[in-house]
Parts: structure tokens; C-alpha cells; sequence
């Protein structure tokens, strides 16, 4: 029997040798309304952000084609287009590889995505409403119910609601792309250090954002947002040199 006083955790607590489940464990969309070259893209965009792939792992075209029934044309243009976006790197000689994790391209895409919030924020600041606050609160409620279920996967994924409704409050909502864009980076640093420690701080900094957008302090809305996204660094600092080594940046 079970025990129901511990839920099953959902891609929590991962250890430096977390290992990704890999192009097997990855399913084609089967909408028709999308093409089939945007459907592996989709697919595999994906599966390289939330670290279904690891990052370095080779994707070859047949693997792709036999994994999800498809010709190779379409496979060939959705793995140069993830090449476009810098998510993967073709080689001649040696074939196609997940991008790994640059410390470098980290940095920059988090000044991008750090210069950009927190200039919405200030606008958001400006005009905040009771009306911006409840949706805020709800979304703030809905990521404690995923924080008690220990779902990370869906947890992590309101936290890329929450930031991306947040930045919509500004009604700049042309911004948004730029900053999901400077994002991925991040994102996949996030997915494969997702731990309970983790999410319920980056709940609680979340919360102290919006409880300084409630009070009228905009100053200090600015400064909790800053250091939540400053956190990233924190931690990677924190990670023991040995441990640092194993993983893929």
C-alpha cells in the first residue's frame, strides 16, 4: 500500500547525475492543424528545454525519423531550425548534438531577461490595479497547491506563467518574445536543477514581489524581482567544485 502522506515527486530533487530520459521517451503531436516539420520541432524544442534531452546528446535523423514515424525532410528542417535558435549544433563531420550550457550564454541571457522584467515591472508599478493583484494572488495560489503535490514539472511551469502574466501587466505585451527568447537558457539550467528547496523559496520571492506591488512599493517590487532572478547565480555558486564538474556546463 502506498503512503498518501508523501506524494510521488514529479522530476524533484534531481542529483548532479541526474540522467535524461532521451529520445525514446519523446511523443509527436498529433494535432494535424500544425505541420509535420512544426511538430517535430515542437517536440524536440521541448524535450532540449526540459531536459528530456541532455544537453551534448546526439540527435540523428534516422533516430528522430523511426521515434516518431516520419519521413526525413520534415526532420532534417525542424533540426535546422533548432540550430537557428541555438538549441542544437550541426556538425558536418560529426552529426547533430544537443547545444550544451554555456556559462557565458547563461550571463547573457540573463542580462537580457533581467534588464527587460524589471523595466515592465516599473511600468506595471505605475498603473497596478486591485483587479492585477487578484490575478496575481491566484496564480500565486495555484503554484502552493503544485508546491504541496511536489509536481516541479508543473510548478515550473506556472512560474513561467507567472512571469510572463506579470510582464503582460505592463501592456507591453511586444516585450514578452524577447524575453522568453533570453529565457531558454535559463530555463534549461532550471529543469535540470529542479529541487523542493528550491520551488518553495522561488514561491516565497515571487509572493514578496507582488506583496510590494500591493503595498505601492515600487522600489522594493523592483529589488525583490531582481534578486529573484539574480538567484540563478547564487546557486550555481553554491554548487561544491566537484559536484560542478559532473555537470554539463
Amino acid at each position: 500500500m502506498s503512503d498518501k502522506s508523501h506524494p510521488p515527486d514529479h522530476g524533484l530533487d534531481r542529483a548532479v547525475g541526474f540522467v535524461p530520459p532521451g529520445l525514446d521517451s519523446l511523443v509527436l503531436d498529433s494535432n494535424s492543424q500544425f505541420s509535420v516539420t512544426d511538430r517535430v520541432h515542437r517536440a524536440l524544442r521541448c524535450a532540449i528545454i526540459d531536459v528530456q534531452l541532455a544537453p551534448g546528446a546526439p540527435i540523428s535523423e534516422n533516430s528522430v525519423c523511426r521515434q516518431f514515424s516520419v519521413s526525413r525532410s520534415p526532420v532534417r528542417s525542424a533540426i535546422q531550425r533548432l540550430a537557428e535558435e541555438g538549441l542544437v549544433e550541426v556538425s558536418p563531420q560529426r552529426g547533430s548534438f544537443v547545444a550544451p550550457l554555456h556559462l557565458e550564454q547563461l550571463h547573457d541571457s540573463h542580462f537580457v531577461r533581467r534588464t527587460l522584467e524589471l523595466a515592465l515591472l516599473r511600468e506595471t508599478a505605475a498603473i497596478w490595479t486591485p483587479a492585477m493583484g487578484e490575478t496575481m494572488r491566484a496564480l500565486l495560489a495555484k503554484q502552493e497547491r503544485l508546491l504541496l503535490e511536489r509536481d516541479a514539472d508543473a510548478f515550473l511551469e506556472e512560474d513561467h506563467v507567472f512571469h510572463r502574466t506579470l510582464a503582460g501587466l505592463s501592456q507591453r505585451e511586444g516585450v514578452w518574445p524577447a524575453i522568453e527568447t533570453a529565457k531558454t537558457s535559463m530555463t534549461r539550467f532550471h529543469r535540470y536543477w529542479a529541487q523542493m528547496d528550491r520551488l518553495a523559496d522561488v514561491l516565497a520571492e515571487h509572493s514578496m514581489v507582488i506583496d510590494a506591488l500591493e503595498r505601492g512599493d515600487s522600489a522594493a517590487a523592483e529589488a525583490a524581482l531582481a534578486a529573484h532572478l539574480d538567484m540563478v547565480f547564487v546557486i550555481l555558486d553554491g554548487i561544491p567544485k566537484e559536484q560542478r564538474r559532473l555537470m554539463p556546463f
